[in-house]
């Protein structure tokens, strides 16, 4: 019985370090994805108040 329970011991053992793992790669990959895409939309913002104020003075010139 000892054999048996050290075997499901080990095997329970092994599937929490590999759930572990896994949740650690995930918060670190969402982690940089977020940092990411915070600077992808605030260049995407700063593109957006510069076509805007092109757009501005062009109307403007008209």
């Amino acid at each position: 019985m000892t054999t048996i329970q050290t075997i499901l011991i080990t095997a329970l053992l092994f599937a929490w370090l590999c759930i572990s793992i896994s949740f650690l790669v995930t918060s670190i990959q969402s982690f940089v994805y977020d940092r990411k895409r915070e600077k992808r939309e605030l260049a995407q913002a700063e593109r957006d108040k510069e076509y805007h104020a092109k757009r501005m003075e062009e109307l403007l010139n008209k």
